[in-house]
C-alpha cells in the first residue's frame, strides 16, 4: 500500500466547502484512494486542506490527486510520499468533533531506528494513561541526512492533549516508561512541528 500526505490550497474561505465536494466524491474509481482530510483549528491557513491518501500504486494514488484537484474551490495541491512505520487506528479517523494532530518530526537518519523502537513501544502505556488514540506513523523519504515523521493522533479537545504531555504530568508518571521514551526520542530529533486539525471526513464505512 502507497501512501502519501497532501496540503491543498483552496480559494479564500472555501476550505470546509472544498472538504464537502471531496468527501462526496465516490470512493470508487479515481477517488478511491482518499482515506481522510482534516482543516486547521491552531497552527495552519485557514485556506488549506491536508488529507491522507492510500492506494495499491502510484497511478491509483495520481487518480485520486486529480479527483481532489477536480473539486471546485480547490487551487493546488503539495504531494508528500510516505512509507507506513506503523497504521495502528486508521478506523480512528472520523468528524467526530475531536481534535487531530498532524505532527512532524525531523529526525537524524543515525537515530530513526531509536526514535521509531521508543516510540511504538510507548504507545500502549501513553494510550491507557491519557485520553489519546494514536492513529498512525508514517515516515517520507530521508533528506540531507534527516528523515520527517508524521504522526497523526486523536485527542477528544485541546484539554485532553495538553494534559498528555509528558512535560505536564504529575511527579507519579515522570517515571514512567512511556515518559522517558518520548523524553528520549527527543535525542534523536532536530526539529518537530504540529498543527491541531478537525477531521471533516475519514475512511469509506
Amino acid at each position: 500500500m502507497l501512501t502519501e500526505y497532501l496540503t491543498l490550497a483552496t480559494a479564500p474561505n472555501r476550505a470546509r466547502d472544498v472538504a464537502t465536494a471531496i468527501a462526496a466524491l465516490p470512493r470508487t474509481g479515481p477517488a478511491a484512494g482518499i482515506e481522510a482530510g482534516f482543516t486547521a483549528m491552531i497552527g495552519g491557513s485557514i485556506n488549506a486542506l491536508h488529507l491522507l491518501l492510500r492506494a495499491g500504486d502510484a497511478t491509483a494514488l495520481d487518480a485520486a490527486a486529480q479527483a481532489i484537484l477536480s473539486v471546485d474551490g480547490a487551487l493546488q495541491v503539495t504531494r508528500q510520499p510516505l512509507t507506513p512505520v506503523q497504521e495502528r487506528n486508521l478506523p480512528a479517523l472520523a468528524p467526530d468533533g475531536a481534535m487531530y494532530t498532524n505532527r512532524w518530526f525531523h529526525v537524524r537518519d543515525a537515530g530513526t531506528d531509536a526514535f521509531e523502537a521508543d516510540t511504538l513501544a510507548a504507545w500502549d502505556a501513553f494510550e491507557a494513561g491519557t485520553d489519546t488514540q494514536v492513529v498512525g506513523l508514517w515516515k517520507a523519504p530521508a533528506q540531507d541526512g534527516v528523515t520527517a515523521h508524521l504522526l497523526i493522533a486523536r485527542y477528544a479537545d485541546l484539554a485532553a492533549w495538553d494534559a498528555s504531555r509528558f512535560w505536564n504530568r504529575g511527579a507519579e508518571d515522570q517515571t514512567a516508561d512511556w515518559v522517558e521514551r518520548f523524553r528520549r526520542r527527543r535525542e534523536q530529533m532536530t526539529d518537530s512541528s504540529v498543527i491541531a486539525t478537525t477531521c471533516l471526513f475519514g475512511p469509506a464505512r
